[in-house]
Parts: structure tokens; sequence; C-alpha cells
């Protein structure tokens, strides 16, 4: 049945309705109930203001009209679930010092250590009065805008000047405000004008897009031409019609393929183009069509006047640099066309070389370089962080879980009357989803036991938060946070990209993140309109445990610096091609955008492909075929069957996560926290995985094994009789499900190892360098260990194989630096006794991507001589006796850092360094 009105309800069955409710603030909110044929429509809460036309004081829904309730015995039971309030209470003061108090005092009871880090308040700088249009003024005031920061106003006065700039301040701290002052006034001014925003990620692109639509005029204002749909919006900004769109390059999700609908107008009359760096890569092939969306992009392109990179930090390594190429087809084209007069905005968080990366980047070195911004004074609240390393177990024999003093933290932060808003890091997808499971249980219990709150147990407490959810379920999920319908989210990297959730009060990260870029970034989730807390709990691991025993030398870390390499020959080779694709066959002044010593060499390598003329480049190969920036893999969908339809539960499952969680017989837990379901069947030729829900007191965690396997040597880099041989090839990475552990639900029983016999391993092809010793090599290094393994007393296998994985992790973090990429470019391993290398020891350096084509490790095998000079300097530098994150441990290291041998890697490296120069 309908919500029908008890006095008009007989005349008038569909109508407007308002909720009033007390629950969450004794103030009141309401919110609006729409009542139509084709069902309900509720809107958010919102705090009733006194100037309301309605006074009424008793909670219930009433009748717009005239203020009737309405005939709660004529709601059915899906209805009354509607329109309940689940809101907990709001709080408009959180009181983080008796928080941490009452923290280090569980500490102290439960014997775990605690290091406090605080970070006082600070009052913002605002900018001198900036000159701006009555109608801009306008526009911020109605967003409760009316001062601008000093960075802010020195951002917009540089983008209003013509120069590129780069935005590197912290999170929070208002740079898409900067950007979109001056963007706007330019579109407004100029009818023609277009705007072009850049992420690395789609949910940032959905993020900005619906922060744009704020710059709406008034609907009383408005035009009757304005219109829109999702994905596309058509509005005026002072009286000037402005249409801005996203584009997404995916159609495998229902969302998406909504969007898509919506592109041929974001094409045809789109002046704010929203998009992901993978997919404007796609986009440019089409300029050179003369039909389609040829013509569209040529108007585009031909009028853009900025291009806003966001979270530029996130473009170092391989991906920054194919982005870079990227970048300079965009230039290349819009110079083609008349266009010379874009500018660049970069947005990043914090990074030790912003300008340089972005110059790189963008090719704009020089003249027209980058103005950098990255002293932010903006208010600053205060915000504890406590490193937190949990305790010894009651048995004394080995430390706590981590889990088990995180349930315990969070009784102590729910109680007393304190309703802050929580945002938990865990390291995986899975963890994310079966913790938020168990904190609703643990924390559910705890609150019904010391009468704070009673719910029910269909009232969610957390909900997970990860990129395999729809965005339908992640947009909801957020939604529900702000309401105040959750006390919080467990998620994974996902929410520490700059997607704006204001309400959260603590932040819990179970583990050290990786990098410094992401502790900040993480711990930036909190404390933006309060105080906020932060807990790091360190994991039971050597790189961790380091940190937890020199909490000061941890908060002084220096941010990472970003590398990208814009003269890798194979990714200038592929990118000049599409260049000259887009510019109809001739690439025009090519020494403006690339580096002519390394173009002069690509175009000698490939003088069948190219004949240069009077400083043009004219291209004579086949068509390209346009490959994605970086190879992903397939990847999968869960679904379950609904009577005809399938409805989704997981999306763009990856190949590892594939077999390891969502094999034949899998059992997981679904998205909605409740429903456990069972893999029946996978399809690969479809990419889906088909399951049924099931009735279960378990979940299965796969036991995956990876090998490699030498496919072809390409190139030897030593001779037949040296006793260490240097190979550059081609080997397969098989991943495969051994087995998987059926894992009981609240421990109830230990986890059982079940074998599988029929499973179907995911491999893929890559580039590699290698090392490997043969026998006498082998005698060669006993000789050389043998006094440190009499004086140490330990065996010469543990020893070879400590001082390899040493060596190989030294080498590892000298990699970016020297070859000019990240650490997720390339993989590494290293063994005493490798299958691969018939049983030898050996060493292994390859490229992350499928099949290959970054160059890494062309430029490894190269450089191998200066990686071994570099990684002797990182680990004779460092003043520690047996190895530590400054020198030998990794954070990503697979097997937890062990063993490693520092003094032993030495005696290695020296070896190594011998050997090379004599060959």
């Amino acid at each position: 049945m309908p919500v029908i009105c008890s006095t008009c309800g007989g005349h008038k069955p569909y109508g407007d309705f308002v909720q009033i409710s007390y629950k969450a603030d004794p103030q009141g909110y309401y919110r609006e109930i729409h009542q139509r044929a084709n069902g309900i429509r509720i809107s958010e809460w919102r705090p009733i203001e006194a100037n309301m036309e309605f006074k009424i004081h008793d909670t219930g829904v009433y009748c717009y009209d005239d203020g009737s309730s309405i005939l709660d015995g004529m709601l059915t039971l899906e209805e009354v679930e509607m329109i309940v309030d689940r809101r907990f209470p709001l709080l408009h003061a959180f009181d983080s010092e008796n928080l941490v108090r009452d923290l280090f005092e569980l500490g102290k009871r439960i014997r775990s250590d605690v290091y406090a880090h605080e970070i006082n308040a600070e009052q913002g700088v605002f900018a001198d009065q900036i000159t701006m249009p009555k109608w801009m003024q306008s526009k911020l005031n109605v967003m409760g805008i009316e001062k601008l920061y000093q960075h802010q106003g020195e951002a917009i006065q540089n983008i209003r000047q013509g120069r590129n700039v780069v935005i590197c301040t912290k999170t929070a701290s208002g740079k898409s405000l900067a950007y979109n002052i001056p963007i706007m006034e330019q579109l407004v001014a100029n009818s023609d004008a277009c705007a072009l925003y850049l992420a690395p990620f789609k949910a940032l692109v959905e993020d900005q897009y619906s922060h744009l639509q704020k710059w709406a005029d008034p609907a009383d204002e408005q035009a009757a031409n304005n219109f829109s749909v999702n994905g596309f919006s058509r509005f005026a900004v002072n009286g000037q019609q402005i249409s801005a769109g996203i584009l997404h390059g995916q159609r495998n999700v229902p969302e998406h393929m909504r969007k898509d609908q919506a592109s041929s107008l974001v094409f045809s009359e789109g002046r704010y183009w929203l998009t992901n760096v993978h997919y404007l890569h796609l986009i440019l092939q089409g300029v050179s069509s003369q039909t389609g969306k040829g013509p569209q992009l040529l108007r585009f392109l031909k009028n853009l006047r900025y291009v806003v990179i966001d979270e530029l930090h996130q473009y170092s390594g391989l991906l920054g640099s194919k982005v870079s190429m990227v970048l300079r087809r965009l230039r290349m084209l819009c110079d083609r066309l008349g266009n010379k007069d874009i500018q660049f905005i970069a947005c990043s968080a914090t990074i030790a070389n912003p300008k340089y990366l972005v110059e790189e980047l963008t090719g704009k070195r020089g003249l027209k370089g980058f103005h950098e911004i990255s002293s932010a004074q903006t208010p600053v609240k205060k915000k504890d962080i406590l490193m937190w390393n949990p305790g010894l177990s009651d048995d004394e024999q080995k430390k706590r879980a981590t889990v088990s003093d995180l349930y315990e933290i969070l009784r102590t932060v729910y109680k007393g009357g304190r309703w802050p808003r929580s945002i938990i890091f865990s390291s995986s997808r899975g963890q994310a989803q079966l913790l938020s499971r168990e904190l609703n249980m643990i924390v559910r219990t705890h609150l019904h036991e010391h009468g704070e709150l009673v719910t029910d147990e269909r009232q969610e407490l957390f909900l997970p938060y990860h990129a395999y959810l729809t965005q339908e379920v992640k947009e909801r999920t957020i939604r529900k946070l702000e309401q105040g319908e959750i006390l919080g989210v467990v998620t994974t990297s996902a929410l520490e990209v700059g997607i704006d959730v204001k309400c959260l009060d603590v932040c819990i990260l179970l583990g050290y993140p990786g990098s410094q870029a992401s502790f900040w970034q993480q711990a930036g989730r909190v404390g933006r309109s309060r105080d906020g807390v932060v807990i790091m709990m360190v994991q039971e691991e050597p790189l961790q445990q380091y940190f937890a025993r020199h909490p000061k030398e941890f908060f002084k870390l220096q941010p990472e610096s970003a590398a990208i390499n814009t003269t890798n020959p194979r990714l200038l080779k592929e990118h000049l091609v599409y260049a000259a694709h887009e510019q109809g066959g001739t690439v025009i002044n090519a020494m403006n955008y690339v580096r002519s010593s390394a173009l002069r060499k690509i175009v000698a390598e490939t003088n069948d492909q190219w004949q240069q003329i009077d400083g043009k480049l004219i291209y004579q190969g086949e068509p390209p075929r346009y490959q994605t920036l970086i190879t992903m893999g397939d990847t999968y969908t869960v679904v379950t069957k609904n009577g005809w339809n399938e409805d989704i539960l997981f999306q763009s499952v990856d190949g590892r996560s594939l077999i390891r969680d969502y094999h034949v017989d899998a059992v997981f837990l679904g998205p909605d926290n409740r429903t456990f379901y069972k893999v029946k069947w996978v399809n690969n030729k479809q990419r889906k995985v088909a399951v049924e829900p099931v009735r279960a007191d378990y979940h299965t965690r796969g036991i995956v094994r990876d090998s490699i396997e030498i496919h072809d040597i390409t190139n030897s880099l030593t001779s037949s009789d040296d006793e260490i041989k240097a190979n550059i090839g081609n080997i397969i990475v098989k991943r495969s499900t051994f087995g998987y552990k059926k894992v009981y639900n609240h421990g109830a029983m230990p986890p059982e190892t079940v074998q599988l016999t029929n499973t179907y391993p995911v491999s893929f092809q890559t580039e590699a360098f290698w090392l490997m010793w043969d026998q006498e090599g082998k005698n060669a290094i006993r000789g050389l260990l043998k006094e440190l393994q009499e004086r140490e007393l330990v065996n010469f296998e543990d020893l070879f194989e400590g001082s390899l994985h040493a060596v190989e992790h030294a080498l590892a973090s000298a990699i970016p630096a020297i070859v000019r990429c990240s650490m997720a470019d390339f993989q590494h391993t290293s063994f005493y006794s490798g299958s691969a290398l018939f049983g030898m020891p050996g060493m292994f350096f390859y490229d992350s991507q499928a099949g290959g084509g970054s160059g890494i490790v062309e430029v490894v095998a190269e450089k191998f001589g200066v990686l071994l000079d570099k990684a002797k300097q990182i680990i004779s530098s460092c003043g520690c006796s047996n190895g530590c994150p400054s020198c030998i441990q990794l954070f990503h290291c697979e097997r937890q850092n062990e063993p490693l041998h520092k003094i032993g890697a030495l005696i290695l490296i020296d070896y190594l360094q011998k050997s090379w120069k004599k060959g």
C-alpha cells in the first residue's frame, strides 16, 4: 500500500509528505517523502530551521498539505523499512583529548605500546582582497565561502595570468575551488572556451562531476533548454550556458552503460569534459576520422583552454611515463589546430618533487614551466596520531593479533556517549568484507551490553568499501556514512584518494600502507571539520616493528619522489606512431615535444617506417592498433541469478583475486554483510563467476602458488664459461590455486586445508632479467662466505639465501632512482635453489605488465653495474647492524623480510661487481 494521509488520503492517494525525527538530534531533522504511482522517493535528512512552515514537535510522517499524520496501518513491511530513521546520534563536538586519554589507559591495561604524535591546530591565512566579478562572489557566498585562503588566491592569480600551475598541498585544502574559479570565469566570458579534467580513477571523475553542478544558477533563473541525464548536464552559470559531462570507456557495468548513452551529448556540445587518462588515450585516436566523433573532438580541441591533472602523485613510474606520451600527443594536436594557449593545472598530495614531475609529464620545462604552490596555510584542526603496537598474548609467547586490539579500541571509542564516525583501512578487499561483518557483531553486542543504544540485527554499523563493489553500492555507502546511518566504513586504498567525505573523526590503519604519501593521504581523511584521531596499528613484520621501535624517526620521514622516463624507447616508438595516425600521417616539430637524441635513435632504428623531410616525420607503416595504457589482464564479474536476470555482486575482479577468492567451491561473504555465497562455476569466455547463496559457518581462503618458467633467452649477457650467467628473455609466471583453507567464522574451529585437483592456473608471459650461478660459482660464494659462516655459526644455505635476498632488496630499492620507474612497475625474487634455474641459486627482475613492453628490464641490465654501486651505497651507508628499512627491508616483501643478512649481502655485491666488470 502507498503512504496515505489520514485526512485527505481518500480523494488524494498520492502526495508529498514530511518525516520529522528527533532521534539523532534534539533540534530535530526532517526529510521529504514523495509518494507517486511508481513508488516512493525519499530525500536526505536536513535540520529543522526556525523559519520552516511546519512546527511539529512529535516524531512521525505528516502530510505536506494539511499536517495530518499518515495511516501507519496501511504501510507494508517494506515501506516501514524504507521510512525508518536508522541514524545514530549526531556529534556537534568531538572530545579527542578524552578519547586519547582513554586509549592510553586501554594500552596500559592490555599491555600494548602506544606512542602519540600531535599535530597542533593552526589558523588559516586568508588571501588579500582578490578581484572577483559580482556574480562569482555571489556564487561563493551561496557555497558558504566568504574568503579564500592565501594559496587559493595565489593559484587563481597565476592561472588568470596564463601560467601553468601545480598545487601540492594537504588534503581538504580547497584545490578544486582554486582552479574552478578561473576556469568558470573563462567559460562564462568565452562561449567557445573548453576545459578538460583528468583523473587516474573513475571514482574521482564522478566526485568532481557532482561538485561541478554546484556552480549552476538557481532553478528559477535557469533557461528552458537546461537538461540533465546520468553523466551529462546542461546548465547556466551567470546566464551563460555550460555543458559538462563524464566520458567513460568501459561498458561492462550497467551504471557505466547509462553514462555512455550520454557520451554523444558530451562530445557534441560539452565544454567541460571529465574523464580518466586511460580513456583520453583512446579518445584521441578518433580525431582523424571525418565522421562519427572526429569533428566533435576537433571542435573541443580547437577551443581547449585548460587541462586539469588531478592526483598528480599517482602518475609515477610506468603509468606516468605513458601518460606523458598521451599529454604530448594532446599538445601536438592542439598546436596543429592553432591552439597554442593551453594551460595545465596539476593537483597533488605531498610528494618530494611535484614541479619536476609535472614538467616531465607535460614536457613543459623551461620558459613555460610550472609555478609551484606547496605551502597551504588553511585552518588545521588538532590531530592526534597514535602508533599502536599490540602486546603479548596471555601465554606471553607471541604478540596478540592486530584485530584483537582493534576490537578493544572500538569498544573504547564507542562508550560514554561518544558517537564518532570512523574509517578503517585494511590491506585487502577480502579483509574489508569480513572485518566489517565482525565489527557489526562485536560493536552491536558492546552497545547492547552497555545500554548505549538498542539496535536490531538489520541495523548496519559498519559497511565495506572497496573497488570490487558496484558504483551504486559505493555511492549508497558514502551516503549512509554522511547521513549518519552507519558508524563507519572498512575500506582499502579505494577511499585514500581525494573523494570528499568530511564527517569522519577516527581513522584506524591496520598496518603501515607502504609509503609516506599513502599514510598521510589516509590520515588526512579525518580531522577536517573538527579534531581528529588517527591510530596506526603496526603489524608483526620487521619493517613495521622497526617503526614501532623508532616512532620519532617515522614521523620525520620525507615524502617519496616520483620518477618517470620520457625517453623510454619502446614507449616513444609506440606513441610516435599514434601521434602520426592522429595527425594524418605526418608529425611536425616532434623535437619540440621529445628529446632530440631519443627521437633520432628511434627514427634510425625504424627507418623503414619513417621518412624525414624538412623537419617533418612522415609515417609509412601500418595503421596502429591502440593498446590500453596499462595491461590489467582479464577481469571478471561475480553474479548471482535472480530469475531470468543476473545481479552483480562484485565487478572488475582481477586474475589473482579470481583464483584466490572465487575459484570453484570458494565461499565468501557478499556485499550485504550477511549472505555467504558459494562459487558454482567460472565462465572464462564470458568472464563471469556464477555463485549462489549458501548457509555456511566458514569462508575460504585460496592457497596460491607462483612459479617461474624461462620461456626463451633473447640476449645472453655473459659467456658460457662464466661462474654467473646473466640473461634477458621472456619468462612465464604461473599462478595456481593449490587448495584452500576453510576458515571458520568467529574461530569456532581450527582452519581446515582442502586440496584442489581440478584448478585452472592464471599465467602471463613477461620480460625478465635474471642472474644464475652454476656449481663453480656456487662454490666460489661458499669460499667467500666461509669465514662469516664460521663466525656466526649458521649453515651455508641459509647464509647464502639471506645474503642473496638482501642484495635483491637493495637492488630493488635502487632501481626506481636509476631506471626512473616505480616499485609497482617491476617484480623481483631470489632463491637459493630455484626450479626455473635447474636447482641453482638465482635472482629475477621482471616486468609487472603482462607481455612486458615497458623496456624496464633492458635498462636494468644496461645499468646493472650502476645499480650494484647504488645498492652497495644503500647498505653500507646505513648504521644499523642487522638490516633495517633504510637498507634491506622492504614493505612489500612476500617473504616477510626473512631471511636477510646484511654483511653477507655486502660480500656478495663485491663479488658481483668484480664479475660484472670482468664480463
